[in-house]
């Protein structure tokens, strides 16, 4: 006899009702920043999904011009429609013209939903979980305005240590190459062993300069370089960095599409790619583009936005990426996680993110695996929005 194994499909019973929208903004002070500028603030936009029987589903992306307006634009294309859906929804957002911040933030609330009412992680969702934690890598927030890195450098990366994380990414290139080389070999020499060092260029570099630098880490044993070049426009040069360079080059944050990244992925334009589900479409995007990425031996780790969901999408890609190989000398994908003062990945939850030395367990209850502190968006949201089906 054939035993019903069927799942709580989502029904029109169970289609998406409401579509709100939050801004976030938090002033950076001092200013904080990468090589090329300098940040103001944390700015996100929050989407959160409402079937007919109260589940709810939340995604994020940067708060990019235009953004909330686009939500508002698709809106529509959602509303009436089970959350589960998927392959339709997707179809005609593309087509509506949603850029890739709104499609992506509109994916993970749909995913975060549909998940719920299945009542299964999202990893699920995508096969299920190889892995039921994930070590951290401590992202640093950049330079600080008006202080000079050889105070800031280490003060942050002593921190880091005593807060017991085992990686950190430095952001480098805002300053002259024979300058950060002798910090960066006092920092290296000064710091515990325990603690390694990966960079991030932020697009600081010319071809020239990337090829210095990357000898630089290279030699101080860095994990990896992350995108010295200009990334828009398609990652230009990058194939012929990686050929230059022994240290990992990494890269692909910025990737918005599979076209796009399957172009980056063909011409072997990293050695370890960093998909950020925030821009490249949502979790479904992301594993995509690891699972590609694998075919062409390439490595891959989720980038993070920063904010609370953000790093649960990426936690939840992390889930179901296998290591590299099965050898414990292989470089297991790790979750990056900011160390600067942000109230979004700080507060928004309301059970935050708790680290324990250097590692992060994912959360396996339904959707995300975590809950948002509505009370605490409402109460500290910049503007607010609603859109309600039948409209």
């Amino acid at each position: 006899m054939a035993t019903d194994v069927r799942l709580r499909a989502p029904t029109s019973a169970r289609s998406v009702v409401r579509l709100e929208t939050f801004t976030l903004r938090h002033p950076i002070r001092p200013r904080r920043g990468p090589s090329i500028a300098w940040a103001s603030g944390h700015e996100y936009v929050l989407v959160k999904l409402t079937d007919r029987d109260g589940v709810v589903g939340w995604g994020e992306s940067y708060l990019v011009p235009g953004i909330v307006e686009t939500l508002r634009d698709l809106a529509p294309i959602v509303l009436g429609r089970p959350a589960g859906d998927i392959l339709r929804t997707q179809a005609e957002v593309r087509w509506a013209g949603g850029g890739p911040y709104a499609r992506s933030a509109l994916a993970i609330a749909l995913d975060d939903l549909r998940a719920r009412q299945l009542g299964v992680s999202v990893a699920t969702l995508y096969g299920g979980s190889v892995r039921d934690r994930v070590k951290l890598y401590a992202a640093s927030g950049g330079y600080v305005e008006g202080e000079d890195p050889e105070l800031t450098w280490p003060r942050e990366a002593n921190a880091v240590v005593e807060a017991g994380f085992g990686v950190m990414k430095l952001r480098i290139g805002r300053y002259p190459i024979a300058r950060e080389k002798a910090l960066l070999e006092r920092l290296r020499r000064d710091l515990s062993s325990s603690l390694d060092l990966a960079a991030d260029g932020n697009a600081g570099y010319t071809f020239g300069g990337a090829v210095r630098m990357g000898k630089i880490l290279g030699d101080l044993g860095f994990l990896w370089f992350e995108e010295p070049l200009n990334q828009w426009g398609g990652y230009a040069a990058y194939e012929r960095l990686a050929e230059a360079l022994e240290i990992t080059l990494s890269g692909g944050e910025v990737l918005m599409s599979r076209p796009a990244a399957a172009e980056f992925l063909a011409r072997r334009a990293v050695d370890l790619v960093q998909p950020e589900p925030v821009i490249v479409g949502g979790v479904g995007e992301a594993v995509f583009v690891g699972a590609l990425a694998r075919i062409y031996g390439i490595a891959s780790m989720p980038h993070t936005s920063n904010s609370a969901i953000g790093i649960a999408a990426a936690l939840q890609v992390l889930a179901v990426t296998p290591d590299p190989t099965a050898s414990p000398a292989s470089l297991v994908p790790l979750l990056e996680f900011g160390v600067d003062e942000n109230p979004w990945r700080e507060r928004l939850l309301v059970d935050a993110f708790a680290p324990a030395d250097g590692w992060l367990t994912i959360p396996s209850g339904p959707g995300l695996g975590v809950d948002v502190d509505e009370a605490f968006v409402r109460a500290h949201a910049d503007s607010m929005s609603r859109r309600e089906a039948g409209e």
